[in-house]
This record gives C-alpha cells, sequence and structure tokens, in this order.
C-alpha cells in the first residue's frame, strides 16, 4: 500500500465519522435541554468510567490507550457543547466562583485568574487545556503543583467573565474540577 492509498483510507473513515459526529452533538443538545429542566450534572464521571469500560473492553491492546483517550477527549467536546446550553448553569457556577471571591464581574477587565484541583492520578488537566483552545481563550500564565497526590492548577486566561466562552471553559472547570476558584480579575 503507498502513502497516498493510506491516507484515501483515512480519508474515508472521516467522512464516515463526520455524520456520526454531528448525530452525537444533537443527542448531546437533547441531552442538555433534559438537564436544563431537571437541574442534572452534565459531568457524572461513573457514567463515564462504565462506558469508557463497555466500550474499550474489546480494543486491542496496541491501540487501547488510544481509543480510551479518544473516547474521553469526545466526551469532553460534547460535554462542552452541553454546557454552552446552559446558561442558568454557567450563571450559578461562573457568578457564584465570581461573589465569592469579591470579583465585580462588570468590571472592566482583560483576564482571569482561576484556580482549581485534580487528583495527580486521575488528572484530567490535559482536557482542561484542550478546553481552552476549543473556547478559544488563551492561557497567558500557568502554574502546577503536586502536593499528597493532588495537583493544583492556577491559570490566567485571557478574556473576561461577560464572554459566552470564558463563561462555558469557567462552568466545565468549575463543574468537573475540584476546589474551582476564581481568584482576581485584571
Amino acid at each position: 500500500m503507498t502513502l497516498e492509498e493510506a491516507r484515501a483510507d483515512i480519508d474515508a473513515v472521516d467522512t464516515q465519522m463526520k455524520p456520526l459526529f454531528l448525530k452525537r452533538m444533537e443527542c448531546a443538545k437533547k441531552v442538555a435541554e433534559v438537564k436544563a429542566q431537571t437541574g442534572g450534572d452534565v459531568f457524572v464521571l461513573e457514567r463515564e468510567l462504565s462506558i469508557i469500560e463497555k466500550r474499550a473492553g474489546d480494543v486491542d491492546k496496541e491501540v487501547y490507550d488510544e481509543y480510551v483517550t479518544f473516547l474521553r477527549h469526545l466526551m469532553s467536546v460534547s460535554r462542552r457543547y452541553q454546557y454552552g446550553k446552559l446558561t442558568a448553569m454557567q450563571d450559578a457556577v461562573v457568578d457564584g466562583a465570581a461573589a465569592t471571591a469579591g470579583v465585580d464581574k462588570n468590571a472592566a477587565h482583560t483576564q482571569v485568574e482561576i484556580s482549581f484541583t485534580c487528583p495527580a492520578a486521575t488528572s484530567d488537566l490535559n482536557l482542561f487545556i484542550n478546553m481552552t483552545k476549543l473556547n478559544k481563550i488563551a492561557i497567558d500564565s500557568m502554574n502546577l503543583s503536586t502536593e499528597g497526590g493532588v495537583q493544583k492548577i492556577t491559570m490566567t486566561l485571557d478574556g473576561n467573565l461577560k464572554e459566552s466562552n470564558m463563561r462555558r471553559l469557567l462552568c466545565q472547570i468549575g463543574k468537573e474540577a475540584d476546589d474551582f476558584k476564581i481568584l482576581a480579575v485584571k
């Protein structure tokens, strides 16, 4: 097989995946609509771990880790989409964290400093960093320290608390990480 033939196979697979991805996002929208009515959480770790175990159980060891990573990323993207639909949840997380910090969300600012923690053994830091990119939010600075098996992360994000992508990102981090705080706006 030539490189061109191998790439043609990949293109064919990608073409087949597109309608399935769009269908998955349509389903995620329906889930968000139900959760908007019921107040259910978007991120349910036990459910996601069960899905991964069920879907990946028969995957060859050579690509097992890649498949699990693919599933985790796909689920994170789906959750991002749902958080974007759940503006009341965004308000509760973002406005609540701003109020706790004594931050005026309406004050002029171009950066938001946050902190959160993750268990080091099961850290989803890579997914949170990827979510900043998907939400078109730049990380101006980031600090990570690990103590007692817990990662503590502080980030300075470029943007404003009133921007929809910032609110979606902070909602996702606030709902999926531990000890989420808005520290300051600058």
